[in-house]
């Protein structure tokens, strides 16, 4: 597989509808905290008492649209940036924003049950915010995906996804272990190893490949086919945008006569195979 240093694509639709979106919920949240200082985050920000038990059930998804400060949400929006463009366009939009949402979701259900377990008998519940566990989703899916593929650590230090990857999950495990001690400072480790497990169950999970005919009892005799089809055209994708970026990097270096004859063939072959954004490879 290829191997370069990483700075992202073009926005894809969803990625820059997600930034949009969430950039527009910050400026509410600042404009809300002049008038009632802290409503937004207690109503909407993930903490145990009122997941559990005043049942606002909504917090584990709308606490990943609220951020601290103006480098809290820059930081995670650049992260989704660089690493979420490409996997919308292997995964398609729809299933991209999916997987996003729900990875989100699973780690507010983690940090409320985290939570709860630590601070519960102290009537103390501390109040989470950020989209860290669905960014940590899309790292984990990125780096699955494109492991030998490399990125700039802190913008200096080269360094391969699958490594960062070993070395966020290791740091993320630990700093979970110190947080059930009570000492996990001001960062939601659970949050961020939350959406590492979410993302992990939900890439292997067969929900992703199914229709809703799956309810059909007769689906089930099909459904070996249609797993085995559609794991072919995800790796003909991914075979065909490594090819597509290697080629046009060459394109852009020393022009399209520079391609050899077979170069010519493969570029076709991964145009025929590659089409952006099409949802309907996704089940």
């Amino acid at each position: 597989m290829q191997s370069y240093y990483r700075f992202g694509s073009a926005v894809s639709p969803s990625v820059k509808k997600i930034i949009i979106f969430t950039t527009a919920i910050y400026i509410i949240q600042l404009m809300a905290n002049i008038i009632a200082p802290g409503f937004i985050e207690t109503t909407f920000g993930i903490n145990h008492i009122g997941f559990i038990h005043q049942f606002k059930l909504w917090q584990p998804l709308t606490y990943m649209f609220l951020h601290g400060n103006f480098f809290h949400i820059f930081f995670n929006m650049f992260a989704l940036w660089m690493f979420g463009s490409d996997l919308e366009e292997l995964f398609g939009s729809k299933y991209f924003t999916k997987f996003y949402l729900y990875s989100g979701t699973g780690a507010g259900l983690c940090i409320a049950l985290m939570n709860y377990y630590i601070f519960d008998n102290y009537g103390y519940s501390p109040i989470t915010i950020g989209a860290s566990g669905a960014i940590y989703a899309l790292l984990l899916a990125y780096g699955m995906i494109w492991p030998n593929r490399e990125v700039l650590l802190y913008f200096l230090f080269p360094i391969r996804m699958e490594y960062l990857l070993l070395i966020f999950g290791a740091i993320e495990f630990f700093g979970t272990l110190s947080s059930a001690n009570g000492d996990g400072g001001n960062i939601s480790h659970i949050g961020h190893l939350g959406g590492l497990i979410t993302g992990f169950v939900l890439l292997k999970s067969k929900f992703w490949y199914q229709k809703k005919a799956q309810f059909n009892p007769f689906s089930s005799l099909f459904r070996n086919y249609r797993l085995a089809r559609h794991k072919k055209r995800i790796e003909e994708r991914i075979k065909a945008k490594e090819i597509i970026d290697t080629l046009l990097d060459k394109i852009t270096r020393y022009g399209y006569g520079s391609l050899t004859p077979e170069e010519k063939r493969q570029l076709e072959w991964a145009r025929k195979h590659f089409y952006p954004g099409n949802d309907d490879i996704i089940h």
